[in-house]
Order: C-alpha cells, then sequence, then structure tokens
C-alpha cells in the first residue's frame, strides 16, 4: 500500500500541468449514475493503470501485453460483473495470438479536457472474440 501511495504522489507531482488540474475520483465512493457518466466519458487509460493491466495476469498475458495493449472499449458492467461499475476492455497481443481482459476502473482522472483511468483494480478474463482462436 506504502509502495502505491508513493507512485501515486510522484505521479502527480511530475505530472504534467494537465494531470495537476485534474480531479481524482474514486469510483467505490461514487453513485452508480455518476460513474456511469464518467465511463461514458472515458477515453484514455493513464500510465500507471497500463502499468497495472500489464502486470496483471499469468505470464502469458504479460508476454503478450508487453508485445500490443489495446484499449478496446470503456463499459458500465454486465452480470456477472457489477452492473455498477465501469470496466476496461483491452486486448494484448498481435494479431496472431491476442487475449482479452476486462478491468474494473477504481479512480478516474478528471479535467475540463477529459476523462481518463488513472488506477484498475480486478481483472477477469474474457472469452475470445468470435472467428479469433482459442488457446
Amino acid at each position: 500500500m506504502r509502495t502505491l501511495i508513493s507512485i501515486i504522489a510522484t505521479l502527480l507531482f511530475t505530472a504534467p500541468p494537465a494531470m495537476a488540474q485534474s480531479k481524482w475520483l474514486e469510483s467505490m465512493r461514487l453513485e452508480p449514475s455518476k460513474v456511469s457518466a464518467l465511463c461514458e466519458r472515458a477515453g484514455d487509460v493513464r500510465s500507471l493503470a497500463r502499468g497495472q493491466m500489464t502486470a496483471a495476469g499469468d505470464k502469458h498475458w504479460r508476454q503478450l501485453s508487453r508485445r500490443e495493449l489495446v484499449m478496446e472499449a470503456f463499459m458500465m458492467g454486465t452480470p456477472p460483473l457489477d452492473p455498477g461499475r465501469c470496466y476496461v476492455v483491452a486486448r494484448a497481443g498481435l494479431a496472431e495470438e491476442t487475449e482479452r481482459r476486462v478491468f474494473e476502473v477504481r479512480d478516474f482522472a478528471v479535467s475540463a479536457e477529459d476523462t481518463t483511468v488513472f488506477v484498475v483494480g480486478r481483472n477477469f478474463a474474457l472469452p475470445p472474440k468470435s472467428g479469433e482462436p482459442t488457446r
């Protein structure tokens, strides 16, 4: 926990001016309607969240996400995920071998210009899209 706090503090003090003017909102403390509005506005993922996504999962996921990590969508959960939470769907790997996971959004960085995902939490495996091979 101390490590996470020191990383966040470092990022806040060394962040570009746009980041310094952002509000940091914890999704767990927000009403589902506010989370939904932020989720719809989300357009990017901060470096810390990208690092968390890369580090998540097993060895295979980490290898794939180092090759390529693409954010496919920001969406509100549908069962079995919590419908009151925002999630990021990410795809890792190149065209010949990919894997998809969904990450719960824990914190948003919100400014007048944009809304980005700052910290992610739990992650879940997603089935491949139709036409993609299974491993």
